[in-house]
């Protein structure tokens, strides 16, 4: 999926479309009937999407991702904060600039410095009035997080994320929370393979008729012993 800088919603739609979303999903109709048909359903649409955690079917049916989940449903208000971070630094165009405001001891993020790292270091070749609007949610989505406060531009201070004092600290605990996640799905994705028996080639065993024989070993047991026994007794390895 091509990136598109999420813009023109704010967090409070977010949350309304991840609580829709729970369970079974929720088609495109019911939403814009609930929360309007604007724009600002469409962007946060996209958002949601950009994010990982949504994703929408063929038709209008809009379901939640594993990630998605994990945020709906989280059980406080501290919980739900947690998992944002992760959701934030996991999506490059938000998490490249954390991790290098981490790395080189920034007090704050800058609306200018944002706008050079999407444009110059990740060239995005977003329009200039998609990366200004884009900034302005990207702030209130990490002050979401607890990662600092958003401070709007006046009188000639640019706009500005201000950086909590235990930033570097919530963002390792948010690639932790990341770590955890992925190798929860890759033991989920592993169970959901049925176990695929190993088969032997044919064999021929001593004697003046060939015997045709496949054997199925359970490599779950790995019982190595009594399989080195019957092979040795079908002739297949030779007797001590």
């Amino acid at each position: 999926m091509a990136i598109v800088l999420p813009y023109r919603t704010e967090p409070r739609l977010l949350w309304q479309v991840l609580e829709y979303a729970k369970g079974k999903g929720v088609d495109r109709d019911t939403l814009e009937a609930r929360l309007g048909s604007g724009e600002a359903l469409r962007e946060a649409l996209n958002a949601l999407e950009q994010l990982g955690l949504i994703e929408r079917g063929d038709g209008a049916e809009i379901r939640l991702t594993d990630a998605g989940n994990r945020l709906a449903y989280a059980e406080s208000p501290e919980e739900r904060q947690r998992k944002l971070r992760a959701v934030l630094l996991r999506y490059p165009p938000y998490g490249v600039p954390l991790e290098r405001a981490a790395a080189e001891g920034w007090s704050a993020i800058e609306s200018a410095w944002l706008e050079r790292i999407w444009q110059v270091d990740l060239r995005l070749g977003q329009p200039r009035n998609r990366v200004e609007e884009a900034r302005t949610l990207f702030f209130r989505l990490a002050e979401e997080a607890g990662f600092g406060t958003f401070r709007r531009g006046v009188r000639g201070q640019p706009s500005r994320l201000v950086l909590s004092p235990d930033f570097a600290d919530q963002l390792a605990a948010a690639r932790e929370l990341l770590a955890e996640s992925s190798a929860t799905t890759a033991r989920a994705d592993q169970a959901e393979k049925p176990e695929q028996p190993m088969l032997s080639p044919a064999i021929m065993l001593p004697g003046s008729s060939p015997i045709a024989l496949t054997i199925t070993v359970d490599m779950s047991t790995w019982e190595l012993e009594k399989i080195e026994a019957f092979l040795r007794m079908v002739g297949l390895l030779p007797l001590r």
